[in-house]
């Protein structure tokens, strides 16, 4: 059964709480805990929660768990026959004045939600609850994140199969009807795959929502969906009374925090950290605030972000702090990893910010994470992406790494075929990276047949036609069938130019590829024809473009080739001067006397001539590489 309606119902809903039961208690997170009189005396590890809309105990070592009424029946009439247990457990209960929780000065927004849809959600906390504890992949899930299904239960975890009819019979025999259901869990059947369940109450713990989470790690749009419609800038896992809250950014980031003892944690829920947030926050008592947040690919983005939610708790008055995590680290793994202390202590020793300390802190992460990233790298490992067919090359700059290289060559046309080159060998070499490859002066259609040439070391005409050789039509099959699994599995993608594709399209949209794929890298060819909107007090179309590609580099911090044209003379390259002057480095290719020379060239680097080195190409697919050496 999955609760006792007839004997426990009256009493939870009457706002009996453990404090009434006479034991120490202490406060763990938004639970209380105490000694374990059922099995040790001395070991805290019996949990008060009331995670299911009222109190219940249970014990994390011996399993003990029920309501308070089985409590008093177990602790102080453990000798009496059950039924006579139970009526003066009851009795006992019932003499007691409940708590008055309702202040007369509360904050209006303290007591929004209520009535009934928190009758209809709390009814689906408790049928997900029961679910969870039926459900083998709902353990593993949990399992695999470091939770029991017994911590899970503290704050009424559930599982839903997707399936509403189970639950709609349950709820009938509650005496909730289906257009109750309906109205209240008004997404309950528009998303039918399982799910875990996690219930969202507001300061005075009435649950307003209760959101799904997928049960693997796709990058699914829905991963997280709402069953209830509500409001969606109160902050998950809010109480009332907390002075110092930690904001976090995922559900089990502050879930773990609050298993581990941390108070005042919240999360929100992967939104965007407003106003609202932090008004119902110090409406709820908070007088200081510390943002924790993952580190981001556009650190500089999350900078002024972090200005941004500065600004906005210095309007409501409120002191603020924020902490940027290590790479690739969460609230949830510091905590497993380190313990709570170690998030308490970090919290503590960071200042508050101000405008100009922000700045500070900022700087000291990131001097420290550079270090960390420099000491983690060991010395035969090349710090950038590799290049199987430029072994040389990729020894003497350490791989390809963030930056913005200009490439070009005599005669010009050839600067295409090492842009080709370079980028089919970046994605063959490298299993965990995508290219976007960008043609703005050549038809998408030409660059698939050259990218099947080189793979099959035929012409580009020979791959636009059947062939009277059945072996090389073979060829030309495996190879396009290679290179459709490129952009199947998100390796590779060639846009061409388009009417309204500008500067401003171009670096949102690779914003949008850096969050999903890290590891990005961009190859731009033919950047005199990128359409410029902005910069429009720059005279010099050269100076305009080049400006773009520092936006898109700064923005972004990936490496960026971008294929223009140069000029060499007896002073060395000559040609636009905003690009010599913004790359990072310079590829020129020559033709010489039959050959073809490499040259990389860098004034930022502190050495002129990174590299030089003779390349070969293949006399049917003009494919390139380093030419072998001999002796």
């Amino acid at each position: 059964m999955l609760i006792d309606q007839e004997h426990a119902g009256i009493i939870m809903r009457a706002k009996t709480h453990p404090r009434q039961l006479g034991i120490p208690l202490s406060r763990w997170g938004r639970n209380l805990i105490a000694c374990c009189p059922f099995h040790s005396p001395e070991e805290t590890s019996l949990f008060f929660y009331d995670a299911l809309g009222y109190w219940r105990y249970r014990c994390l070592q011996c399993g003990s768990e029920g309501d308070l009424v089985e409590f008093v029946m177990r602790s102080r009439f453990n000798g009496l026959e059950e039924p006579a247990a139970r009526a003066e457990a009851v009795d006992f209960l019932g003499t007691l004045e409940p708590e008055h929780e309702n202040k007369q000065d509360e904050h209006p927004w303290i007591k929004e939600i209520g009535g009934e849809k928190s009758k209809v959600l709390e009814s689906f906390v408790r049928y997900c609850h029961w679910a969870a504890c039926k459900s083998p992949s709902s353990a593993d899930f949990l399992a695999a994140r470091g939770w029991s299904i017994g911590q899970a239960q503290l704050y009424g975890l559930g599982y839903y199969s997707g399936d509403p009819e189970p639950f709609v019979s349950y709820c009938m025999l509650s005496g909730i009807e289906r257009h109750e259901i309906s109205f209240y869990l008004d997404n309950l059947e528009a998303y039918h795959e399982p799910r875990i369940t996690i219930p969202a109450r507001n300061s005075k713990g009435l649950i307003h929502s209760v959101y799904g989470r997928v049960l693997d790690d796709s990058d699914s749009p829905h991963r997280y969906i709402s069953y209830a419609s509500g409001p969606c800038d109160i902050p998950f896992n809010i109480q009332s009374d907390i002075s110092k809250p930690l904001i976090v950014e995922g559900f089990f980031d502050a879930l773990t925090a609050d298993l581990a003892g941390i108070p005042g944690v919240v999360s929100t829920m992967y939104q965007e950290l407003s106003l609202s947030h932090l008004y119902k926050l110090k409406a709820g008592g908070a007088e200081e605030v510390c943002v924790i947040l993952r580190r981001e690919q556009d650190r500089r983005e999350q900078e002024f972000r972090i200005q941004k939610y500065l600004k906005m708790a210095e309007s409501l008055g409120l002191r603020f702090k924020s902490i940027i995590l290590p790479k690739g680290e969460t609230v949830d793994q510091v905590i497993r990893k380190n313990s709570a202390d170690e998030l308490i202590s970090l919290v503590k020793g960071t200042e508050e910010d101000t405008v100009h300390t922000h700045r500070r802190s900022m700087l000291l992460q990131d001097i420290k994470e550079n270090f960390d990233t420099a000491m983690g790298c060991p010395p035969d490992v090349s710090v950038g992406y590799t290049l199987n067919t430029f072994p040389k090359l990729t020894r003497e700059i350490d791989g390809i790494q963030s930056g913005c290289f200009y490439v070009s060559s005599k005669p010009f046309g050839l600067k295409t075929t090492l842009l080709s080159s370079l980028a089919l060998d970046l994605v063959q070499s490298n299993p965990k990276l995508k290219l976007v490859y960008i043609a703005l002066e050549t038809p998408r259609r030409q660059i698939f047949d050259r990218f099947v040439a080189m793979l099959i070391g035929e012409s580009v005409l020979t791959v636009r036609k059947q062939s009277e050789d059945e072996s090389v039509n073979q060829k030309i099959l495996e190879a396009t069938r290679d290179l459709m699994g490129f952009v199947r599995s998100n390796r590779l993608e060639i846009w061409e130019d388009q009417p309204s594709f500008d500067n401003w399209e171009l670096l949102s949209t690779l914003k949008e590829e850096v969050k999903e794929h890290s590891n990005l890298v961009v190859v731009i060819d033919g950047i005199d024809h990128l359409k410029v909107t902005d910069h429009t007090d720059l005279s010099d179309i050269h100076e305009r473009r080049s400006a773009v590609i520092l936006d898109l580099y700064k923005a972004l911090d990936i490496p960026m080739f971008v294929g223009g044209e140069l000029i060499d003379s007896e002073q060395g390259l000559v040609g636009p001067r905003a690009y010599l002057r913004d790359s990072d480095a310079i590829y020129w290719l020559e033709s010489k006397g039959g050959n073809m020379f490499l040259t990389v060239d860098s004034k930022r680097l502190g050495n002129n001539q990174l590299y030089q080195g003779t390349l070969s190409i293949d006399p049917q697919s003009n494919r390139m590489q380093e030419a072998i050496e001999f002796g």
